[in-house]
């Protein structure tokens, strides 16, 4: 999986099989888009297909990782839901599939999707991170700052946290 300038790789969810995975890249391109993402909000950017290519039984969160990386979150939302179907506990699953949503502007599907995260597990960092940045795509800069706070609180000092809390402070002044 090449890597890009800004990746941060950290632990996603439950961190199964004690790897990292390319979780950075989720939020990194999300921080990427932040500024036309907030403009365009009103349009949806693709639509969710009827289905996806099957893949090798487990390969789903593989099939989902490739397809946000390369933008394809239609493919990338339904992916992350098969693999969620397989495992329900599996909390980068469940945070791919809401930042997914939150790419194709459904904002009332990834706030189902982050309802679920919550039941997962609450006091994961990067669901409040997550969910900030839902905020931030909506224009709740308010609501966004509260859930970052949140996050800085569960992992003071994190690098993509921060950078998170600083785009909210000069959206806030700007």
């Amino acid at each position: 999986m090449a890597r890009r300038a800004g990746d941060t790789l950290t632990k996603f969810g439950n961190g199964r099989r004690g790897r990292p995975v390319l979780t950075g890249a989720l939020i990194t391109m999300m921080l990427a888009g932040v500024g036309c993402s907030m403009m365009d909000a009103d349009q949806p950017r693709r639509d969710l297909p009827d289905s996806v290519p099957d893949v090798v039984s487990g390969g789903e969160m593989t099939a989902a990782r490739t397809a946000f990386e390369t933008g394809n979150f239609g493919f990338s939302a339904r992916y992350f839901q098969q693999a969620l179907e397989t495992d329900p506990g599996n909390m980068e699953a469940c945070l791919g599939l809401a930042a997914s949503y939150d790419w194709l502007y459904r904002f009332d599907l990834a706030d189902q999707a982050y309802g679920a995260c919550r039941k997962i597990d609450d006091k994961n960092f990067l669901y409040y991170n997550n969910v900030g940045f839902s905020q931030l795509l909506r224009g709740e800069l308010g609501k966004a700052s509260v859930n970052f706070s949140q996050a800085d609180a569960l992992s003071p000092g994190h690098p993509v946290v921060q950078t998170n809390l600083k785009i909210v402070r000069d959206a806030s002044d700007g």
